[in-house]
């Protein structure tokens, strides 16, 4: 399995239905805390369960585990932490909710893309969550891929 992740700030629709299309992802997984947020614009929930059927064929599941913590997420976004200690909450979270053995992420197929709303991946949770598993799950997970 080769684990994608990708932001949904900054990229209009077609741009990332066509990368998701192009990278040919098996399920997207949404990482967010609030995936139903009206900020999250195509990206809400709602809608992007309808749109990951009906334009990519993949299903969508929302994975609360993998998800931060809301107040972490807060403290770190008003700059009250650092990433340094905000990626060690985060770790310690993953490791405290079991993620690599409580998910059954054999369901995703052989690419999934983690989904949360920073552009990029570099200061972001979703990188995190993927390097972890394949960190802690190299049985299933043989790569990561930052689209």
């Amino acid at each position: 399995m080769e684990i994608c992740s990708i932001g949904s700030s900054g990229i209009t629709a077609r741009q990332f239905f066509e990368l998701l299309t192009k990278v040919a992802v098996t399920c997207i997984v949404d990482t967010r805390v609030h995936a139903s947020s009206q900020l999250a614009g195509f990206t809400r929930k709602e809608s992007l369960e309808y749109f990951a059927d009906e334009i990519l064929g993949i299903p969508y599941v929302h994975e609360l585990a993998l998800a931060p913590e809301a107040h972490s997420l807060k403290a770190y976004r008003s700059q009250e932490l650092t990433w340094e200690s905000y990626e060690a909450q985060y770790l310690s979270l993953l490791t405290k909710r079991d993620v690599s053995s409580s998910l059954d992420i054999s369901t995703w197929g052989a690419r999934p893309v983690f989904l949360c709303s920073e552009r990029t991946a570099d200061h972001c949770h979703r990188r995190l969550a993927a390097s972890h598993l394949a960190e802690t799950r190299s049985d299933l997970v043989t790569s990561v891929r930052h689209l």
